[in-house]
């Protein structure tokens, strides 16, 4: 699945546009990378925590310390991406997740 919506990223992109990686998969990809230099594309990776900070949100989430629902505010298919992302850009509200 993450190396198919990686070469659906790399098929789609526009030239000179930018694909950001958000979290981990599995390697190798198995798969050329040529479309990127082809369309001159910046990929860009997205690390957003460490270890420490992964084990104090699993705490606080575990021992409802805290309370994802008010910005967890839509779970879309896929299908609706585009009005889940104008939501978002709009304000309407904070946090979209996509579900295949």
């Amino acid at each position: 699945m993450v190396t198919e919506l990686t070469w659906l990223a790399l098929d789609i992109v526009r030239p000179a546009g930018q694909i950001t990686k958000v979290g981990w998969g599995p390697q190798p990809l198995n798969f050329s990378l040529d479309p990127l230099v082809q369309k001159a594309v910046t990929l860009q990776g997205s690390y957003s925590h460490n270890w420490t900070i992964w084990e104090k949100v699993l705490f606080l989430l575990s021992n409802r310390k805290i309370d994802v629902h008010p910005i967890l505010n839509r779970i879309s298919p896929l299908s609706k991406w585009r009005e889940t992302f104008e939501e978002m850009h709009s304000g309407a509200i904070v946090k979209g997740v996509l579900k295949p």
